[in-house]
């Protein structure tokens, strides 16, 4: 008969970064240290608060991008005001007369390119 020896039990574990680990990676290695009938139930109840916590943490978040969301297109339109020029409109006359008119003018559109002052001429005989 062979003789059985028995196997060392080497348990160990790896924390790489123990300051940036969070609050549920800390219980659920608590958790794991606990004794075989406790863990397991430990483990099955965590399971709901951890479902909780994450779900509770998406809404969080998703409501702290829609005021930031908020927040920025409230600034594009200060923005557009405060830099834009709004389109003026001018009426003359009165409306059904002969020598009415309507005009509106946008300086954004209307401005155009600037023309550039080159010292060189178009023709190839100038100087």
């Amino acid at each position: 008969m062979s003789k059985k020896t028995p196997s060392v039990g080497l348990n160990f574990e790896i924390v790489l970064d123990k300051e940036k680990e969070s609050d549920i990676q800390k219980i659920k290695r608590w958790i794991s240290k606990q004794k075989p009938p406790l863990d397991l139930i430990l483990s099955y109840l965590f399971s709901f608060v951890e479902k909780w916590y994450i779900e509770a943490k998406i809404i969080s978040t998703m409501q702290d991008v829609d005021r930031q969301t908020e927040k920025i297109l409230k600034d594009w339109e200060e923005d557009a005001v405060k830099y834009y020029e709004q389109p003026k409109t001018v009426e003359t006359g009165v409306f059904g007369e002969e020598g009415w008119s309507i005009s509106i003018s946008n300086p954004v559109i209307e401005r155009g390119p600037e023309e550039s002052h080159s010292s060189v001429g178009i023709r190839s005989d100038e100087t």
